[in-house]
């Protein structure tokens, strides 16, 4: 896009002017760390009279597994100013202690544990570690709370952090509670991410996710979302569960 851009004599400002978005939506694209949407490929076609290069290219990269779990999912969480994640048999990673997230990873999850968890340590510091935190929403699985991961000083170690960082005011954590039966989330965890007053998604899976930026596709997760969110308990009865879980490791 960058070339293109250049070989017509526009700049980056320009180029916004012409899509309809900020300038950096277009620095984003152009340095691989955003996606470009079917929308705005679409839109260069037809600007540039390319014969549909650009949407053939976004359609070919949206078939590809590439195998990278947080291709662009890192970038977007440090900048996201709303998190809404649903967890169906993990404490999400953005929530994991330390101790909770290498006995995860120890169980073969990756090759290098160390590595992958001082990536998880700083994907968790560029969220919790600015003056302010943004609005964190977290549906968990009761399945997660009964799932013993290491020895039970680890589950009383993360369950507590659950509680504790619960009571942040901008931080909300529920549970599905096993009589919520067969819902929507079964099939597995995803997250929406608030960045530049739009949402995003990413779907969780063995080894590899993907991350989501178009419209349609994005607001069928925000739907599910939704959906499990009003069958979920509110916090007050959740912290009781989370309470109740915790004294169940001691």
């Amino acid at each position: 896009m960058r070339r293109q851009r250049m070989e017509h004599g526009l700049s980056a400002n320009q180029l916004a002017i012409r899509l309809e978005c900020d300038r950096s939506t277009v620095s984003r694209v152009e340095n691989g760390l955003r996606r470009l949407s079917a929308d705005y490929a679409a839109k260069l076609d037809e600007m540039w009279n390319l014969g549909r290069l650009f949407s053939r290219l976004v359609r070919f990269a949206n078939a590809t597994d590439e195998g990278d779990w947080f291709t662009g999912l890192t970038e977007h969480e440090a900048v996201a100013t709303h998190h809404r994640m649903w967890e169906a048999l993990l404490v999400p990673g953005l929530l994991q202690t330390e101790g909770y997230a290498r006995a995860a990873l120890n169980a073969g999850l990756v090759d290098d544990v160390e590595r992958a968890l001082k990536t998880r340590m700083a994907r968790q510091a560029a969220v919790f570690g600015k003056p302010k935190i943004p609005h964190v929403s977290v549906l968990i699985n009761w399945a997660v709370l009964a799932q013993p991961i290491g020895p039970p000083a680890i589950m009383v170690e993360q369950l507590a952090h659950l509680i504790e960082i619960g009571e942040l005011p901008n931080v909300s954590v529920r549970v599905l509670e096993r009589e919520a039966g067969a819902n929507v989330g079964l099939d597995g965890s995803f997250a929406l991410l608030t960045v530049d007053d739009r949402d995003i998604a990413f779907a969780d899976a063995p080894e590899r996710g993907r991350l989501m930026l178009d419209p349609p596709d994005v607001q069928r997760f925000g739907v599910r979302y939704d959906r499990i969110s009003n069958v979920a308990a509110p916090v007050g009865p959740s912290r009781r569960l989370l309470e109740k879980a915790m004294e169940s490791y001691k």
